[in-house]
This record gives structure tokens, C-alpha cells and sequence, in this order.
């Protein structure tokens, strides 16, 4: 009989020791694997904004998912490798020569190693599969990217399998490189102290650097730029280290000090429980750190889909018309007549039908996006900036109803509710306008905001700002600039209520109006939103965004990036939900696996706790200690595993996203604070589901302990 056929009959023996170790790898290696090819199928690759936050939150909360599996991994093979320990010392101290054995468990490990990361690459393929298949049912006709497998998902999951793979056998080589066979034989019970003294200096320390590294990394650069105008450049991110530096400190604390304090008894009492703690400190506090760090990042992709469902919802409410749409002179887009045609056609009564035109001129601005050789931001005024649209001040007063005073020589910019100035821009940039036909400027001078949402294109600024001048302004405006066609606004309204029926019967005339604008509009609106018109103007044909659109008129659901998209409510209702879906089910996905592997590393390490602890619990049971005490020492330990780790995960999102609503725009808007409660419930709820895996770890560990004490005993008897 060879060592493998041992092998082979010991692992016949041994099923829950193979089950849980091929279990951690597959699970590991199927999320990662179903992740990877999810990320780079074309149908996220082409959703998610190039160099967008979506895709930055995307990537990033990705490396603390890769990173937590790994370690999770590492802790699986050196739990499995525990327990091949005695079987291992058995076989030299029988005279088994070493190098034939490490041979045999290099194989056996290998064996099984690559057949888990077999299952579970294939597991994870067939996971993305069905996901995307998923996707595409949610987003059927908005996008026209389908799921499919590619050469870098298969490529950058086959390289985690491999590092996987070869840090299994790794750990597996530094196990038999053990002196002795007693170092081997007593690999089950090894321990991991922490050695190091800390003193309560160390926790405010920790404190400090915890505070510290989140502010200067995230609020530092920020508030340096707006005050000095100097820009710090990514290195602020190492702040962050600090940060993760403090948390360790914390941790380490948690568990290593434990003092008398003004209450000894209770120290006393508690002195096996912190003892034991001690002497498994450094495997724990590792695990309470990623642990903290999955949680905070599972729980940041969750706060993605109420955030964005909340912003979306925002918009529409604030929107004061209900059907919105501007169009260039030569346009031959439905007139009034033809859409309240249409509109009888589908029985839907419109209401309020207004339009106005807008003169569009280049007119002055300040630059402010690149640095100088010092990093600074540099304010650079031009004479010629960008293309505005204005708009005469009766115009203003017939699309909206609001009766406004404007001088000559004065402007009101067009802006949200919530609208302000940023480092970027400044509502009183444009200072003069360029006549083109006199070769002449129009002095002008900023006097405040009008509010009226549906006239604000994009972000209202630069060249996306619209403006209100005096009558008098726009007839010279008018009659000296030709440069730039003409643009016609218009407004209207539905007595729709809230009957499903005439819900339906707007979405099918918006659907129809869509098709109509979208398949008569003039060629000089087939242009991208970052389209620039006066960029163009000087760079003739060779400008990059020229003819860079994307809609489809026939299908208003698909996913448009047209400046002239007409903006019709009952339409976007419709959508809104389907066109947040790739995301929302992606960042799902995405918390799925962080809050998954979080829990699955916690009931593993609470496995280990129970396997190092096997010997001292049956050392106190012959000491007299009963059952009770022994299930609430188990639950002091296996509880420092889930308690702490969770509190500081969800506390510690929470703050961030806090001081992410607020760094937004400098304040928290009543809609931000309304979101505040949906993120303490899904924290509750995250709570609640490392408690069920506490409750669950406890039993498993139990039993496990229970098991060895029934078996020491008849041995013993």
C-alpha cells in the first residue's frame, strides 16, 4: 500500500475536515470568479461610466472582497493543516521518512486544492451566467450590450485561482518545513500570542490615527483647495493608512488589555476568558480587521441603490413640467397643433403649452481645471469661454409664470433649488458676450439665481448655463449674433392623475412624442452631452466629440447620451427604475459577496477558536468546571469575533457616508437626511445577520467540543 492510498483512506475518515477546507476554497474562488466576470463583461464594462465614482466604488470595494478571501483562504489551509498535524507527526514518528510524507501532503493538498479551484472557477462562471442572464431581463431594451465571457475575466480569474492555488501549497511547505515531529504534533495546539504590552496611550493613539486618516484623506484636499487653491494630488490617499493603522491599534487593545480597574472581582472572574483571548491575539485581531473591512464595504455598496433611488426620485418631483423639450431652428420636431393631435390620439388632455426661444453666444468664463507646475489650481479668464443660451425676461415670465425684474446690462442665471459654487465654477464667471456680427462685447453683470428646474440643462454651468436678460439686452443679443442657431424651448402639462390607465396612456404618448422628435430633429442636434459647440466652432472637423451621440428614437428606454434628449416625466418614471438596474443590481451583487465572505470568515475563525481552545476546555472540565461555564467561556471568545468587528463596520460606514452626503455640496439636504434612516435599518439588518451567524457558529463549535470531551473521556476512562 503506497502513502497515497493511505491518504486516501484517512480522508475517507475525515469528511468534515475535506468538507469545510474545499468548501472555503470553492466559495472563495467562485465569488471572485463570478465577480471578475461580471466586471469585465461587455454589459458592465459599457454601463459603467469610464472614470466614473460607479466604477471607482466598483473597483475598490472589488480589492477589499480579494483581499478578505485570500486571508479567508489562508486561515482555511492553516485550519486544514491543523488537522493533519497529528496524522502527519504519527507518520515520522513511525519512522516514515519526511521527505515521503511532505511528498504524499504536497500531493494530497494539491489534489484537492486544484480540484475545488476547478469547481469553484466553473461554479463561478455559471453563477456570472445566470446573473447576467438576470441582467439582461432587467434591462431588456434599455441597453444594447449584452453578458458575455471575456478574455480578461477568464484571464483575471484563472491568475486568482493560481495565487490561491499557490498559497495553499505554500502554507502546506512552510507546515512540513517544521523542526520536529513535536512541532508538528503540537501544530493542533499552537497558539498566537499577542506579545506586545499596550497601555491605554496606545488606544488613544489608535483613536487619533483613525480620526485622523479618514479627515485628512478625505476632507483635507477638499478644504485646501478651496481655500488656498492648491490641489494635493492623490498621495493624500496614504492618510488612509493611517487610518487602518489606527483600527489595528484598536483592535489590538480590545484584546490584549484587560485590567483591574475599580471593579477586580469582575476582572477575576473574567480572567480565563481574556487569557485565552491573549494567547490567540494576533489570528484574531487579523480576522477583526478584515472582518471590519468587508462589512464597511458590502455595506457601501448597499447605500449605493436607496442613495441613487432617492436622487432619482428627487429629480422627478422637482421637475415643475411635466413634458420638457428644445429644439434648433432648422428642426422639423412636432409643433403645437401636431402634439396635441397626438396626444388626443392616445387620450391624453394637455394643458399649459408654452414656448419661448432661446439666443444662443459665446460669452466669457474662467477655466479652472488644470494646475500650474506648483499644483495649483489656476483661474484662468477667457473672453471667449463657452456658448450660452439666453433668455428675454417675458420669455422667462411664459414658460415659467414668474414675473421677474431684470436692468439692462444685468443677468439672472437659470439654476435648481439646491444649486452652489464649487471649485470649478462660479455663478458671476460671464462678465460680457460677444456680438459676433459688430466684432463688438456686451458688458454684463450677475444679479442672483432663478429657480425653475426644467429650464436647467445638466449641471447649469459652464457651457450648460442658461441665463435671463432684460428685453431690451436680448433684442441687441438678437440682432448682433449668428454665429449659433436659435433654440426654441417648450413647456407643457397633462392632467394625468393617478389612475394605472392614464398613467399608461402618458407613457405611451411620451413614447410616441419621443419617436416623433427623436426621428425630425435637425443635424446639428445629433450631438453627445459633453458636446461643446464654441470647442467645435475652433476646431472646425477635427473635434473629438463631433457626431458623438447615442440615442435611439424608436426605443426611448435604451440608455441615451444626446444633449437635445427630451425630458418627458411620465417617460422617465417609467424607465427610471430599468435604467438604474444595471447599477443597483450590480452594487448589489457586490454587497452580496462582501457581507457573504464577512460571514463566512467569522464562522471559520470561530472554528479555529474552538479547535485552539479544544485542549484548555477539557483541561477545565476535569477540573470540575460544568457545561454552562463552559458554554458561556465558548461564547466570550466566539463573541470578540463577531461583536467589535460588526460595530466598527457599520458605525464606521455610517460616519463616512455621512461625511460623503455632506462633502457633496458642503451641507445635508432634507433629502439626504430623509436617506439617513433607510441606512440605519439596513444597518440593523446587518446586524441582525452576523447574529444569526454567531448563533449558528456557537452551536456548530459547541457540538465540535461536546464531541471531544465525550471521546477524551472514554479514552481517558
Amino acid at each position: 500500500m503506497t502513502m497515497n492510498d493511505i491518504w486516501r483512506k484517512l480522508r475517507k475518515n475525515n469528511k468534515g475536515q475535506y468538507r469545510q477546507f474545499r468548501f472555503c476554497v470553492g466559495f472563495a474562488v467562485m465569488l471572485i470568479t463570478s465577480y471578475l466576470m461580471m466586471l469585465q463583461s461587455p454589459l458592465i464594462q459599457n454601463t459603467l461610466p469610464e472614470g466614473g465614482d460607479s466604477r471607482k466604488q466598483v473597483y475598490m470595494i472589488f480589492v477589499l472582497a480579494a483581499v478578505g478571501c485570500v486571508i479567508f483562504i489562508a486561515y482555511a489551509a492553516g485550519l486544514f493543516l491543523r488537522y493533519k498535524s497529528r496524522e502527519v507527526g504519527v507518520f515520522l514518528a513511525l519512522g516514515t521518512n519526511k521527505k515521503k510524507v511532505r511528498k504524499a501532503l504536497l500531493y494530497e493538498i494539491a489534489a484537492c486544492a486544484a480540484a475545488t479551484s476547478a469547481a469553484g472557477f466553473a461554479a463561478g462562471c455559471l453563477l456570472a451566467w445566470c446573473i447576467g442572464r438576470l441582467f439582461e431581463l432587467l434591462v431588456k431594451g434599455i441597453s444594447e450590450y449584452r453578458f458575455g465571457f471575456t478574455l480578461a475575466g477568464f484571464g483575471a480569474s484563472l491568475i486568482y485561482a493560481a495565487v490561491v492555488f499557490a498559497l495553499v501549497i505554500g502554507l502546506a511547505i512552510r507546515f512540513m518545513k517544521r523542526g520536529n515531529i513535536m512541532d508538528i504534533l503540537n501544530e493542533q495546539r499552537k497558539q498566537e500570542p499577542l506579545k506586545k504590552i499596550v497601555t491605554p496611550k496606545y488606544l488613544i493613539s489608535g483613536w487619533v490615527l483613525l480620526a485622523a486618516g479618514i479627515l485628512l484623506g478625505f476632507l483635507m484636499p477638499t478644504a485646501v483647495a478651496k481655500m488656498t487653491g492648491h490641489y494635493l494630488g492623490a498621495w493624500t490617499n496614504l492618510f488612509y493608512l493611517a487610518a487602518l493603522l489606527g483600527l489595528y491599534q484598536i483592535l489590538v487593545y480590545s484584546v490584549s488589555c484587560h485590567r483591574r480597574g475599580v471593579r477586580p472581582q469582575r476582572y477575576y472572574n473574567h480572567l480565563i476568558s481574556y487569557g485565552m483571548l491573549k494567547f490567540q491575539g494576533r489570528s484574531i485581531v487579523r480576522n477583526m480587521l478584515v472582518i471590519s473591512l468587508l462589512l464597511a464595504g458590502g455595506l457601501f455598496a448597499v447605500f449605493y441603490i436607496p442613495q441613487n433611488t432617492m436622487t432619482m426620485q428627487e429629480g422627478f418631483e422637482k421637475c415643475e413640467a411635466m413634458y420638457s423639450m428644445f429644439y434648433t431652428k432648422g428642426a422639423k420636431v412636432p409643433d403645437r397643433e401636431e402634439i396635441y393631435n397626438l396626444a388626443k390620439q392616445h387620450g391624453v388632455k394637455l394643458r399649459d403649452y408654452r414656448e419661448a426661444q432661446f439666443v444662443q453666444a459665446v460669452g466669457s468664463g474662467v477655466k479652472r481645471d488644470d494646475v500650474d507646475e506648483n499644483n495649483n489650481l489656476m483661474d484662468v479668464y477667457e473672453e471667449k469661454h463657452a456658448v450660452y443660451e439666453f433668455l428675454s425676461v417675458s420669455g422667462f415670465e411664459t414658460l415659467t409664470g414668474q414675473s421677474v425684474q431684470v436692468e439692462e446690462g444685468a443677468y439672472y442665471q437659470i439654476q435648481t433649488g439646491d444649486a452652489q459654487e464649487n471649485l470649478f465654477f462660479r455663478f458671476d464667471d460671464l462678465d460680457q458676450v460677444y456680438l459676433d456680427k459688430k466684432d463688438v462685447f456686451m458688458k454684463m453683470e450677475y444679479k442672483g439665481n432663478l429657480v425653475y428646474h426644467s429650464l436647467v440643462q445638466g449641471y447649469g454651468f459652464d457651457a450648460e448655463s442658461r441665463y435671463v436678460i432684460s428685453d431690451a439686452d436680448y433684442d441687441k443679443l438678437k440682432a448682433g449674433t449668428s454665429q449659433f442657431p436659435r433654440e426654441t424651448q417648450v413647456l407643457f402639462d397633462s392632467d394625468t392623475g393617478s389612475e394605472e390607465d392614464e398613467t399608461e396612456k402618458a407613457e405611451a404618448f411620451s413614447a410616441a412624442l419621443y419617436k416623433e422628435f427623436g426621428e425630425r430633429m435637425a443635424e446639428d442636434m445629433k450631438v453627445c452631452g459633453a458636446f461643446d459647440a464654441y470647442q467645435s466652432f475652433l476646431a472646425g472637423p477635427g473635434y473629438g466629440y463631433a457626431g458623438m451621440v447615442r440615442y435611439d428614437p424608436k426605443n426611448s428606454t435604451k440608455e441615451a447620451d444626446w444633449q437635445y434628449e427630451p425630458q418627458f416625466l411620465p417617460l422617465r418614471k417609467a424607465n427610471g427604475v430599468k435604467s438604474y438596474s444595471v447599477y443597483m443590481l450590480l452594487f448589489l451583487y457586490v454587497a452580496v459577496i462582501c457581507l457573504a465572505a464577512a460571514g463566512i470568515i467569522s464562522f471559520a475563525r470561530s472554528q479555529s477558536v474552538g479547535l485552539s481552545s479544544q485542549q484548555v476546555f477539557q483541561d477545565l472540565e476535569r477540573l470540575g468546571a460544568d457545561r454552562q461555564y463552559l458554554n458561556k467561556l465558548l461564547a466570550k471568545q466566539v463573541r470578540k469575533v463577531y461583536v467589535l468587528p460588526t460595530a466598527i463596520g457599520t458605525i464606521g460606514i455610517f460616519a463616512f457616508e455621512a461625511l460623503l452626503l455632506q462633502g457633496n455640496d458642503g451641507r445635508l439636504t432634507a433629502d439626504e437626511l430623509k436617506l439617513l434612516p433607510i441606512i440605519v435599518l439596513v444597518l440593523l439588518v446587518t446586524a441582525a445577520y452576523q447574529y444569526s451567524v454567531y448563533r449558528f457558529s456557537m452551536k456548530k463549535v459547541a457540538e465540535m467540543l461536546r464531541i471531544a470531551n465525550e471521546s477524551g473521556s472514554q479514552a481517558s476512562s
